[in-house]
């Protein structure tokens, strides 16, 4: 859970879903004061690829070829 405390008491002048932008879904609120929140969630996929070997029960790590996480 993410709480705003930043928006308490603000007026909203407008809100506007984005079913899919170019990042994924997108919520964008603009309030009366000139502030705008936006909010975006983000899907990522991430490449996990090892070589071990077996040895005595126990893998022992080579080399991992494993990617962080790319956004889509």
């Amino acid at each position: 859970m993410v709480e705003c405390q930043e928006f308490v008491g603000k007026i909203v002048s407008s809100f506007k879903l984005y079913e899919d932008s170019i990042d994924g879904p997108e919520i964008c609120i603009e309030f009366t004061d000139g502030t705008v929140f936006s909010s975006c969630l983000k899907i990522a996929s991430a490449l996990e690829a090892k070589l071990m070997r077996n040895e005595g029960g126990h893998p022992r790590l080579l080399k991992d070829y494993s990617t962080s996480p790319v956004s889509r």
